[in-house]
């Protein structure tokens, strides 16, 4: 398995082991090639995506898809 699968199966592990409390657990997905990103869950993976920097976001993606995790 490779870092991603082993990485949320840990997260799902430890959320399981809480019962006594709830979790929200959201991811997305992007990739950074030649300087170009892409977000891997959106609708259109080969559409460009832009950096941006905001004092209260500090540094994200601009309109980049979150998706919920259930299992």
């Amino acid at each position: 398995m490779g870092i991603i699968p082993r990485t949320f199966h840990q997260i799902v592990t430890i959320t399981n082991s809480q019962k006594d409390k709830k979790h929200l657990v959201r991811c997305s997905f992007i990739e950074i090639y030649n300087e170009e990103i892409h977000d891997l869950l959106g609708k259109d993976t080969k559409a460009r995506m832009e950096l941006k920097e905001s004092p209260d976001k500090g540094v994200f993606v601009k309109d980049l898809s979150m998706n919920i995790v259930k299992t």
